[in-house]
């Protein structure tokens, strides 16, 4: 709460966005991190479920969405992604929010891209797939993150209007020693091309 309050410990690092060709950067994901002054560095593994359990998720989730729309609009035509949790998503109020913050900022629509975990479809799927809905009209691009963990995301890409997926890095931390990891995210990769669907591993 004090960090959010200070406007100088916490901050947002991006991450690239790399495309096919060598060297290619697409955009970049957008990643909250905490600078505590005497703390120093604190992972987020460690703050943002205490953010999500005290109830201070949203205000943490609107402080990265204004710095990656910022970014996002000194940076058109690169996908600026940004990961967002159940209780974002579930407040009936969240597309205006993200809408506000895209007027404010000047980011294009087109150019922001909403990372939702499967957690988040099976916490209030009805919530999500209205929250979904109305992002693509708008332009705004969904990506399914940890993608291969959950038993039925084979059933969201049918089900939901996903544009890209992320591979788990369980599955990409193994290619080089686990032939069983390299055939899994062969078929992924093929699944999702066939689906018209971008891939994207950490």
């Amino acid at each position: 709460r004090e960090a959010l309050k200070s406007g100088d410990q916490l901050w947002v690092a991006f991450q690239p966005l790399f495309g096919r060709r060598e060297g290619e950067i697409i955009g970049a994901e957008a990643l909250v991190r905490w600078t505590h002054p005497r703390r120093g560095p604190i992972s987020p593994a460690n703050f943002v479920p205490i953010a999500e359990s005290s109830g201070l998720i949203e205000q943490l989730g609107d402080f990265v969405l204004r710095r990656a729309c910022h970014m996002g609009a000194r940076w058109p035509g690169h996908t600026i992604a940004v990961n967002i949790s159940p209780a974002q998503l579930r407040n009936p109020n969240f597309a205006e929010r993200i809408f506000a913050i895209l007027e404010e900022t000047g980011m294009r629509p087109q150019d922001l891209e909403i990372e939702i975990t499967e957690s988040i479809l099976l916490d209030d799927e009805m919530a999500a797939s209205d929250a979904i809905r109305t992002f693509r009209r708008a332009g705004i691009k969904i990506a399914l993150d940890d993608f291969g963990t959950g038993y039925s995301s084979l059933n969201y890409l049918k089900r939901y209007p996903v544009d890209r997926i992320k591979i788990d890095r369980s599955f990409i931390s193994q290619l080089s020693t686990a032939g069983a990891a390299s055939a899994i995210v062969q078929a992924l990769v093929t699944l999702a091309h066939a689906l018209g669907i971008e891939v994207a591993a950490a």
